[in-house]
């Protein structure tokens, strides 16, 4: 079940009818809006309705259902390599974070494209990526800075180049030593300049954006203020291994890593395709 509206701004709008067969990366939905991005079926299949569905944050809201034919057949994907990739403007990486479906991963669900985008009047000199978990007990992003850093840090690249940063802070939080160990020497032996570890204090709540272009900055964000009114674009670490994937792979945003913790068994992390229930994970 696919909502059309998947994230802050206009709704996404049906580019598929009932009875149509639909492959894993499909367009299914194309953005509404400049504030808006293009929605992929998740898994191959039949769309069985568009329809009303409950909506985990807006109530209702309509929905393109897919019935899955278990192929989990998948469009082509057309990757890219590492010398086209440095050919690329940045209008060209915007077009393609825009057109794979790319959202905020930390939380907000905001546009990546248009935080990648800021007017003249606001230049950004410096990113930060973060890795600093927004709740206590989640680890999903830890488990990504660890099993995925490559991706990670090259999507990290990606978002610096897209607003002509000078400076580039990779903000993790002291109690994941392992993750800092990885960013450590991965950075020791790449070419990335202007790149600079930041282990953070533990403290809630350090993923805020605010507090972390604070902590690691010392710039403050003013009230009501956005980052880059302090010349700062911050983003998540399932973001920048999203980047990755749809720069370098060609593949737009179908997944992602959730953690599953509390009342439950057995608690872990799961990568997860989008429009997977709740219920369905708890299981």
């Amino acid at each position: 079940v696919l909502p059309l509206s998947q994230h802050i701004g206009a709704p996404a709008k049906a580019v598929v009818a009932k009875g149509d067969t639909v492959k894993v990366g499909q367009v299914i939905a194309e953005a509404g809006g400049f504030v808006s991005v293009p929605i992929h079926a998740t898994i191959s299949g039949t769309v069985k309705e568009i329809a009303t569905r409950p909506h985990p944050s807006k109530g209702r809201s309509p929905a393109i259902v897919i019935e899955s034919d278990g192929e989990d057949t998948w469009v082509e994907l057309s990757g890219r390599s590492k010398e086209d990739v440095e050919k690329l403007t940045v209008e060209e990486l915007r077009s393609i974070i825009q057109n794979a479906g790319i959202v905020g991963l930390g939380g907000a669900a905001f546009p990546t494209h248009v935080k990648l985008s800021p007017p003249k009047d606001k230049p950004i000199d410096v990113v930060l990526l973060n890795g600093a978990e927004c709740e206590p007990f989640l680890t999903c992003d830890h488990c990504l800075m660890l099993d995925m850093v490559e991706k990670v840090l090259s999507g990290f690249e990606l978002v610096k180049r897209s607003v002509d940063a000078y400076k580039a802070y990779v903000c993790i939080e002291k109690n994941k030593p392992d993750a800092l160990k990885a960013f450590t020497e991965l950075l020791e032996q790449s070419a990335f300049s202007g790149f600079e570890l930041v282990p953070l204090d533990v403290k809630y709540p350090q993923g805020a954006e605010k507090m972390l272009i604070y902590a690691a900055s010392g710039r403050k964000v003013p009230t009501g203020g956005l980052p880059m009114d302090v010349g700062c674009v911050v983003s998540n670490v399932g973001t920048c291994k999203a980047i990755h994937e749809a720069v370098y792979e060609g593949k737009p945003l179908v997944e992602r890593a959730v953690t599953v913790t509390g009342a439950v068994k057995v608690p872990k992390n799961l990568v997860v395709r989008i429009g997977v229930s709740a219920a369905e994970l708890l299981e």
